[in-house]
C-alpha cells in the first residue's frame, strides 16, 4: 500500500528477523530474550515490529507504559508485556484487566496493586526492579530490602515472576563498573534464594551487556538497539565483529521532492536569515520538518541522498518542511531523497544525526514521529 504522505519511513523486516536471530546466535538457544519495543519500537511501529519478533521467538515484549502495552496488547493477545517503567496506581485495574506485567520497586505500590487484583478475582504478574548502580529506579540490594522482596512476594494478588537490574554503562570500552553491578546483582540473588525466593526469569543484560559481558547465570536479556541494527557504541560493534557477526540496517526517512524552483539571488530560503541566496539558487521542497522529528537543527549541517548524490539541506527546518540545495543535479519533482538511511550508501545515518545534534542514536530514530507513515517490506 502506498504512503498517505510524500514523506515516510521505511522498515525493513527482513532486517529486523536477522538482528534478532544474530541476537540468538550469541546468546544460545537457552537464553530466552524480551524484544524492547518502547517509543513505538524505537521510531519503528510498535505493532508491525513486535509481530516480527513474535514470529522469531521472542519470548517478552518491554515497553515503558501502560500506553504502550494496551497498544500492543489489542492486537497480540497472550505474548507477556513487561512495563519496564511506572503505572500510576490509578491505573492498576486497566493494567490487570489487560494482563500486562508491572515492574515493581515501592511496598505500598505492590500493595495497592495486590488489593486490586484480588478484587478482581486475577493475580497480577510483576518483576522486581533492583538498583545495582544506575540510581533511577529499584531497590538497593540491602538485607533490608531483601525483607521488604519478602514480604511483597507473599501478597495473595501478586505472582512475583521475575528481577532485574540495569547497566548504566556495558557500552563502555572497560567493563568494571559493569562487573561490580553485575557481582551485587548475583550475591543479592544468592541471599533472596537463601531467605526462600525463587524467580522465573532473572534478568540484567541491555544490547550492550548482552554483547560485551557473560551471562552471569541469568535467563533472560532485554534487547533493544541492536534489533533495530544500531550499536550502543563502538565497542559493541567490536565485540560482534570479533564473533563474526553484523547487524542489518532497517529504518531509512525518505521524502519525496514536492516543489522545485530556481530562486532568485538575493531571496531568503526558510524562516528567519538562515540561508541567503548570493546567486540564483535551484531548491527543491521536501515535505518533512521538525514536526516529524527532523529537527529544525539540522538546516545548513545535514543533507540527503538523491540518486546516490548528497545534496545539502539548506535554511532552517520548518515544522513541515525543509530545502535541499539542486544546484545542477538532474532532478524533478516526485523524486525520493534519503535523509536517514544507511551510512554504507553515504545516506546520513543516525550516527551523523547525533553527532549534529549533540544527541545519541537512540534519540536519532525514537524523535521520528507517529504522523510519518510507516512502510513494511523485506
Amino acid at each position: 500500500m502506498l504512503p498517505t504522505r510524500a514523506s515516510y519511513v521505511e522498515i525493513n523486516t527482513q532486517a529486523l528477523a536477522h538482528n534478532f536471530q544474530v541476537m540468538r546466535t550469541l546468546l544460545g538457544p537457552q537464553m530466552e530474550i524480551m524484544a524492547v519495543v518502547k517509543a513505538n519500537a524505537y521510531g519503528c511501529g510498535a505493532l508491525e515490529v513486535s509481530r516480527v519478533f513474535i514470529e522469531q521467538g521472542a519470548a517478552y515484549l518491554g515497553v515503558a507504559t501502560l500506553d504502550e502495552a494496551l497498544e500492543i496488547r489489542q492486537e497480540f493477545k497472550t505474548i507477556p508485556i513487561l512495563i519496564l517503567g511506572f503505572t500510576p496506581d490509578h491505573m492498576a485495574e486497566s493494567l490487570i484487566k489487560a494482563n500486562i506485567t508491572q515492574t515493581l520497586f515501592s511496598q505500598k505500590q505492590a500493595c495497592h496493586f495486590s488489593d486490586m487484583a484480588l478484587k478482581l478475582g486475577r493475580k497480577l504478574k510483576v518483576h522486581i526492579k533492583v538498583d545495582t548502580g544506575m540510581s533511577r529506579l529499584g531497590y538497593f540490594p540491602t538485607p533490608k530490602n531483601a525483607r521488604i522482596i519478602a514480604k511483597i512476594a507473599q501478597l495473595e494478588g501478586l505472582e512475583v515472576e521475575g528481577i532485574f537490574t540495569h547497566h548504566s554503562n556495558a557500552d563502555a570500552l572497560y567493563h568494571n563498573y559493569a562487573q561490580q553491578q553485575a557481582v551485587r546483582f548475583v550475591d543479592f540473588l544468592a541471599h533472596l534464594e537463601r531467605v526462600g525466593l525463587e524467580f522465573k526469569y532473572k534478568h540484567m543484560a541491555n544490547s550492550a551487556a548482552a554483547i560485551c559481558l557473560p551471562s552471569f547465570g541469568m535467563n533472560l536479556v532485554r534487547i533493544g538497539l541492536a534489533l533495530y541494527g544500531l550499536h550502543p557504541s563502538i565497542y559493541t560493534e567490536h565485540a560482534l565483529q570479533q564473533r563474526h557477526l553484523a547487524l542489518r540496517h532497517v529504518l531509512t526517512l525518505k521524502a519525496h521532492i514536492v516543489s522545485l524552483k530556481s530562486i532568485p539571488a538575493g531571496r531568503l530560503v526558510g524562516y528567519g536569515e538562515d540561508y541567503y541566496c548570493i546567486k540564483k539558487t535551484r531548491v527543491g521542497v521536501l515535505p518533512l520538518g521538525y514536526g516529524d522529528g527532523f529537527s529544525k537543527i539540522l538546516g545548513n549541517k545535514a543533507w540527503g541522498l538523491l540518486h546516490g548524490q548528497k545534496v545539502p539541506v539548506i535554511g532552517g527546518v520548518c515544522m513541515d518542511q525543509c530545502f535541499i540545495k539542486l544546484d545542477s543535479m538532474r532532478a524533478q519533482e516526485g523524486d525520493e531523497v534519503v535523509l536517514l538511511g544507511d551510512p554504507l550508501s553515504g545516506a546520513m545515518g543516525a550516527g551523523d544525526i547525533a553527532k549534529i545534534l549533540g544527541i545519541i542514536n537512540y534519540e536519532a530514530i525514537t524523535m521520528l514521529t507517529k504522523r510519518l507513515p510507516r512502510v513494511y517490506y523485506t
